[in-house]
């Protein structure tokens, strides 16, 4: 489970003065709990998860991973059971190595080997990882990450993150980049690999159908608070329109 305790945190703003993004923020998130959250821009969305992941450091407050306060593990001792895809295509994978060497790599995250040992899966233990995956992704495992379409390298970035078992997967507007029916494919591959493997997930979108479509709960910020927090069975009976409808609310 992952709970967050009294969270805030405070930029300077270009003039130099306090500005407070969460103040006094809670929320517990549940093992296996796929929450997708939505909001405005500038509402927290992003600083959330860079503060889980420990990209940012708080003020204030306590991170808490299946009951182990891990609010002052630098970032790099958080990737060990945090795993994230980013908007950007082009991050979370190696662009100068192949599907094959990236997936190999992934599979070995934390084991101190050297680049040989890491390499040693064959062609078809990798394929196995792809098998049912659109995108023709078996048919590039030769092929160098950078030569990849944006949504192969998301669909690679989103496999990779779940090869390690991850505590939690932070998932940051990650088919934002991404033309709609690639967007389609890599929302179905998300799915698929959170259910399957039962992961702990917050995702951030701007794609309120497939905030409406996917997930167990929804979560809308706003200027750092929770102004909405709906289930499963809340979410489903809701529209795209009765959405907008309370982003025009929260002005």
């Amino acid at each position: 489970m992952l709970e967050i305790r009294n969270l805030s945190k405070e930029f300077e703003n270009p003039y130099g003065d306090p500005n407070r993004i969460f103040n006094d923020f809670n929320i517990k998130i549940n093992d296996g709990e796929f929450v997708v959250i939505i909001g405005s821009n500038g509402t927290g969305k992003s600083t959330l998860l860079n503060i889980i992941s420990g990209i940012l450091e708080q003020t204030e407050g306590d991170i808490l991973l299946d009951g182990k306060n891990i609010s002052n593990k630098p970032e790099y001792e958080r990737t060990k059971y945090i795993g994230r895809v980013f908007q950007n295509p082009s991050l979370g994978t190696c662009p100068t190595m192949t599907v094959k060497e990236n997936l190999s790599l992934a599979m070995n995250k934390g084991k101190l080997l050297n680049l040989k040992k890491c390499l040693r899966y064959n062609s078809e233990t990798l394929e196995e990882l792809l098998k049912g995956v659109s995108l023709d992704l078996k048919s590039f495992l030769d092929v160098k990450v950078k030569f990849l379409s944006g949504g192969q390298r998301q669909s690679i970035s989103l496999i990779m993150s779940s090869l390690s078992n991850p505590s939690i997967l932070l998932l940051d507007e990650h088919t934002a980049a991404l033309d709609p029916k690639t967007s389609n494919e890599v929302m179905e591959l998300t799915d698929k690999i959170v259910r399957k493997n039962n992961i702990t997930t917050l995702m951030v979108t701007h794609n309120l159908k497939h905030a409406l479509e996917y997930g167990d709960r929804l979560i809308m910020l706003h200027k750092g608070n929770i102004i909405l927090d709906l289930n499963k069975e809340e979410k489903d009976k809701l529209s795209v329109e009765q959405i907008l409808e309370k982003f025009e609310f929260a002005v």
